[in-house]
């Protein structure tokens, strides 16, 4: 995608060789290899997924709820569109995302109790469901990538906050859980940094110095997700990592939304109309109290994007996982 600054974080290799019985090797199939994604996220990501009802298969890519779920978008979000539209291979996703997610409830606290944190989807979802590649889901290391797109509601939930231990802890346990789905097979990752939401509508009526305020901590938490993935990355010489900008892609079409010909429809990136703020009856509707159709605002209420922003994020995505060779599998 041009302008992005989209790269792979490899392992460098080391000044010494190890016994060949040392080494190991990368999975990474090619994007057109890949068989299965899981995804773990919040509103910008959920589909509405269920474990305990159907599964996806090769038809029914992302199981349950009907394509394309419970999103925030008035229509498909960015893995909807990977999945379906940007795809190359019949992919199959297990989204695992909820809503008003964090990365842990107990150190950033959710907007419900009831909200799955990335804590919660790894340990009371994914371990217990899918770490044992069941009959209905038999994933291997070799054709699966793990995406994850945190950030948005920890940053959100506590950028005023004078607490220098809190990231670190959160990275603590983000790493952690990371960690936990290395051990059960995975070993090609995907990380989608905080967009500017400091310039959505919900933080349009906050001074000039809290935006800067609230746009350092995303710089920050950006930072600690680039250090992650070089972490695991040294941590683990067969890991394939992928570092998607959200940030940028985003503050692109906030700017000018011809930056991308998905975007291009958009003719208001700055506000929302309360009559779309719930969501529309179809991804084009047009209502008379609002001064364009809903496609054509890029917020659909005073913090989620509409679903063009998404199928660039997807496209972009897209772009990244192609351009990767696959390893010698």
């Amino acid at each position: 995608m041009r302008g992005l600054e989209l790269f792979t974080l490899a392992t460098a290799v080391g000044a010494f060789a190890l016994p060949q019985q040392d080494k190991k090797k990368k999975a990474w199939p090619g994007f057109n290899k890949l068989r299965y994604t899981f995804i773990f996220g919040d509103s910008y990501t959920q589909t509405g997924f269920n474990p305990n009802l159907t599964q996806p298969t090769i038809d029914n890519p992302f199981g349950n709820p009907p394509y394309p779920g419970y999103t925030s978008s008035n229509g498909p979000n960015w893995i909807g569109f990977l999945t379906t539209t940007w795809n190359q291979s019949r992919l199959q996703t297990v989204n695992l995302a909820y809503g008003g997610a964090t990365v842990d409830s107990a150190l950033v606290k959710p907007y419900q109790d009831t909200v799955l944190s990335f804590k919660d989807q790894v340990e009371k979802e994914f371990l217990p469901y899918y770490a044992s590649k069941p009959a209905a889901v038999p994933w291997k290391s070799e054709d699966s990538l793990f995406g994850f797109f945190f950030g948005i509601n920890d940053v959100g939930n506590s950028w005023w906050l004078q607490n220098s231990t809190l990231y670190p802890s959160i990275f603590d346990v983000y790493s952690s859980q990371v960690e936990k789905i290395y051990q059960s097979g995975a070993r090609n990752f995907l990380f989608l940094n905080v967009p500017p939401v400091e310039l959505a509508p919900q933080n349009a009526a906050n001074s000039a110095d809290q935006k800067a305020q609230q746009a350092a901590k995303i710089q920050e938490f950006n930072q600690r997700i680039a250090a992650l993935a070089s972490n695991l990355a040294s941590k683990h010489s067969d890991v394939t990592i992928f570092q998607f900008d959200t940030h940028t892609l985003f503050s692109k079409v906030i700017a000018n939304p011809a930056s991308y010909p998905e975007t291009a429809p958009y003719l208001d990136t700055k506000t929302y109309c309360t009559a779309y703020q719930n969501g529309a009856p179809t991804w084009y509707y047009s209502d008379p109290s609002c001064a364009y159709s809903v496609d054509k605002y890029l917020w659909l209420n005073t913090l989620h994007p509409t679903f063009r922003i998404h199928n660039a994020t997807a496209r972009a995505i897209a772009q990244q996982l192609s351009a990767k060779k696959p390893a010698k599998l």
